[in-house]
């Protein structure tokens, strides 16, 4: 038997909750294991997965992991976590409190990977009370967008009504968190030269006009200070984006970090 206290008596354990019958995972094994093999000194990975013994040493021996499976009766870890989906991961630390949203899918665990292996101790934020409450579920594709009704830097009401009949990417943001920095000039560039057929961009924002201000957007930028809008959409954390269609149809999932940029350039 393997507690969280035995985990962290060293490092920072990363939670990564996998299974050996999921395709990405096994897909992602060959990072996983690199991550373990280069950064093992520096936060300890443990791979939180399900059924047989024989069955997860058979996928995880060949990139030398087997030592770092634990295995759950059912789902019951991932699920006190919040999850039922498969790569998931989340970094605890040392103090075993949460330090790190919980992350989904392949693309959003390698990019809180990257983070960590690059030294950041600012990572995405979760709204509003972290990772003690579930996310806030938003609507799905194809339903109408919750309308948005919020002040801009100047005071005035910024409405998706204004933006007629033109795709809307709306970007969840805040400007208190340093993680945030390193997706800020891209986004700049991106609004100076923006590809052929990109949507519109309204940020929406926590924190106060001042701080908004100094990162420099070109594109409105509203203050949702009580997360209502953020919790309309369904956002579990910053930052994340999602599409509204020219009709104010919702027109994508929420996403994280890695996809913010795909969702600025979709067509």
């Amino acid at each position: 038997m393997v507690a969280l206290e035995d985990l962290r008596t060293a490092q920072k354990p990363v939670l990564l909750f996998t299974s050996p019958e999921c395709g990405p995972c096994t897909d992602l094994l060959p990072e996983i294991g690199r991550w373990h093999e280069e950064h093992s000194e520096e936060f300890t990975i443990s791979l939180v997965s399900h059924l047989s013994a024989e069955e997860n040493r058979a996928k995880f021996a060949e990139h030398g992991l087997e030592d770092n499976v634990l295995l759950q009766r059912d789902w019951e870890v991932a699920e006190t976590y919040g999850t039922q989906t498969t790569p998931s991961a989340v970094l605890i630390r040392s103090d075993g409190t949460i330090g790190s949203p919980l992350v989904k899918g392949s693309d959003a665990v390698e990019d809180l990977m990257a983070h960590l292996i690059a030294g950041h101790t600012e990572l995405p934020m979760l709204y509003p009370n972290g990772a003690n409450e579930a996310a806030p579920q938003g609507p799905k594709v194809g339903e109408p967008a919750p309308e948005i009704g919020l002040p801009d830097l100047e005071g005035e009401n910024v409405s998706l009504v204004d933006f007629g009949d033109e795709v809307t990417l709306l970007l969840f943001w805040s400007p208190s968190c340093g993680y945030f920095q390193n997706l800020l000039p891209e986004l700049k560039e991106w609004e100076t030269n923006p590809p052929r057929g990109a949507p519109k961009l309204i940020v929406v924002s926590d924190g106060t006009v001042e701080a908004n201000r100094e990162q420099g957007f070109r594109s409105p930028v509203v203050l949702d200070d009580g997360y209502r809008v953020s919790d309309a959409y369904g956002v579990p954390g910053t930052p994340s984006a999602v599409l509204v269609d020219a009709e104010g149809r919702v027109a994508s999932t929420v996403t994280g970090a890695p996809a913010v940029m795909r969702l600025a350039e979709a067509r």
